[in-house]
């Protein structure tokens, strides 16, 4: 049976093949994905019919009977060209099952005495590796909106025993099982498929360290879901770039960018001329800036003329008619001077919007740093005298210490020894 089912399994694998080499000639590119896209994972519900364990023990006989069994699976899978497939299955078809008719073995020629007279049926679990074929892709053109999908599979893998001794105590073997099928899948949303298939199992194992060997067939009915994971989202970038490097878009690409230079051609020219117009707006408003400057300073030099003028002059046409007059070397005031102070402070309790400029002298007798010193003295005396005992308001009265800058006459005269007042020109 075994040979049996490998034979099928071959043919299937050949019909594949061969309709793949009729399979029409215009097909539509297949993305060349990297190893973790386009993976899928579900699960699978199994219905299947058991033939009897055929046992082999110097003497054919049979140790399982024959029956319906029911299970679940886990399926692993990846799409790896035009709706071709390799998959991992590990499934438990006998995970729940009947009893059935039993034929005895002889336990005298066998060897193997009967345990009980209750009846079981083999269950066993297997994981495998399997080939899947599109037939749609194959006889037509890839389509990947296509929704129902038509497919054969073929694989093999090992198979797992799990009696538990219902006839024979601790009978656990392993070996090796071949599979193959045919099977339906129909896409119910971008992320996910309901498949149904038609398989047929060849199971060969042993005891464990035994050279007895057991083997039988199932025929089962997959029912499962399958959730595909998708493209990842590197993939999706390089699909995308190499969409962009067809002749027909290599060939747009490059009137695109003919085109693009020659706009950049056009700018920079544009560029260039408006360039010069900028230079030409920037040199005119540096010579009116250069212009403007030179008529402002001309009226600034005119406006401090007059001003140092009028400053000059004020020394001669804006002093009050009389001075405080001091002894050498001296900054104390004169009794004799002070009604001249107070006749000072009446003419600005008499005039509030008039301020004075109190201006101290000193002769030619010593240095000039000595006497720069001695006329601030002089001045702030009198000062002091007008706020403290005349009542005028310190902020009318400035200081303004000449030294031995300014001198009459006789350079040791009195006159040059004194406080003069001046008024403050706004």
């Amino acid at each position: 049976m075994l040979k049996k089912v490998s034979k099928i399994a071959a043919l299937f694998c050949l019909l594949a093949f061969a309709g793949s080499s009729f399979a029409q000639t215009e097909v539509p590119e297949y993305p060349q994905y990297g190893f973790w896209s386009n993976w899928g994972i579900g699960i699978t519900g199994s219905f299947n019919f058991q033939s009897d364990v055929k046992a082999m023990y110097g003497n054919e006989g049979y140790a399982w009977g024959s029956g319906f069994n029911a299970g679940l699976g886990i399926v692993l899978q990846k799409e790896v060209d035009r709706g071709m497939y390799v998959r991992l299955r590990y499934s438990y078809p006998s995970l729940a099952n009947c009893d059935s008719n039993y034929t005895k073995l002889d336990p005298v020629e066998n060897g193997y005495p009967i345990v009980s007279n209750q009846l079981g049926m083999d269950k066993h679990s297997a994981l495998t590796a399997e080939y899947v074929l599109s037939l749609n892709n194959s006889f037509h053109n890839w389509n990947p909106e296509r929704r129902g999908n038509l497919y054969i599979f073929a694989g093999g893998g090992l198979a797992f025993s799990h009696n538990n001794g219902r006839v024979y105590a601790g009978d656990h073997n392993c070996g090796i099982m071949l599979d193959g099928g045919l099977g339906f899948s129909y896409k119910v949303c971008d992320w996910a498929s309901l498949f149904i298939e038609a398989e047929a199992d060849g199971i060969s194992y042993s005891h464990l360290f035994s050279e007895n060997w057991n083997y039988h067939t199932d025929f089962l009915c997959n029912l499962g879901l399958v959730f595909d994971l998708g493209v990842t989202s590197a993939d999706k970038e390089l699909i995308a770039q190499r969409a962009l490097l067809t002749k027909e878009r290599f060939d747009a690409l490059n009137e695109e960018n003919d085109q693009l230079k020659k706009e950049v051609a056009e700018e920079k020219a544009n560029e260039k001329k408006l360039q010069g117009q900028i230079d030409e707006l920037n040199n005119e408003n540096n010579r009116i800036k250069r212009e403007c400057l030179a008529r402002a300073q001309r009226v600034s030099d005119s406006l401090n003329g007059i001003l140092d003028n009028l400053k000059n002059d004020q020394l001669t046409y804006y002093a009050m008619p009389f001075s405080v007059l001091f002894d050498n070397d001296s900054y104390t005031v004169k009794g004799s001077e002070m009604t001249k102070i107070k006749a000072i402070c009446q003419i600005l309790k008499d005039n509030p919007d008039v301020n004075l400029t109190l201006a101290g002298f000193c002769d030619h007798t010593g240095s000039d740093a000595y006497n720069m010193k001695l006329s601030q003295k002089r001045a702030e005396a009198v000062k002091k005298i007008m706020v403290k005992k005349y009542g005028i308001d310190a902020d009318r009265l400035t200081i303004d210490a000449k030294g031995k800058t300014v001198s009459f006459g006789d350079l040791k005269y009195d006159i040059n020894r004194r406080v003069s007042f001046y008024r403050v020109i706004e």
